[in-house]
């Protein structure tokens, strides 16, 4: 005897199976995932009256950064974390003239890496450059 499938049966059939690869999928991702954390830091003087930007507000906008999304006290202690003595640590920065990069920040990092123990020689920041950077 043959048997025929009815749209009933294949309607049962198809949502089972959808059904079975998404409970499939999503414990497989649900243990996957990772939290993130986003900090938001600002400064109502992190521009002057010029609208330049105010380097030692934009250090200290970056230090209170990196130490908070560390859990440190201590933004030095923070990007020791980040980085050891003996790396060499390329920063792509962004020269595009509607969102620049603004070279107090580039300073700031470049600071703070130093401070962490990286060499000078072995710090490069560069944009369109950046593949060819001889560091």
């Amino acid at each position: 005897m043959k048997h025929s499938l009815t749209r009933r049966d294949f309607i049962r059939g198809t949502t089972l199976a959808v059904l079975g690869t998404t409970v499939g999928f999503a414990q497989e991702s649900s243990s996957a995932v990772k939290k993130s954390r986003v900090i938001l830091i600002r400064h109502p003087e992190a521009l002057d009256e010029n609208s330049e930007f105010n380097e030692k507000v934009i250090q200290k906008m970056l230090d209170e950064a990196v130490a908070k999304l560390l859990d440190e006290n201590d933004p030095v202690a923070a990007f020791r974390r980040l980085v050891k003595p003996e790396d060499i640590v390329g920063i792509k920065s962004n020269v595009w003239s509607y969102l620049p990069t603004p070279p107090e920040v580039e300073k700031a990092i470049k600071r703070r890496l130093l401070d962490a123990g990286v060499k000078e020689e072995n710090i490069g920041i560069d944009d369109h450059t950046v593949r060819t950077n001889p560091v």
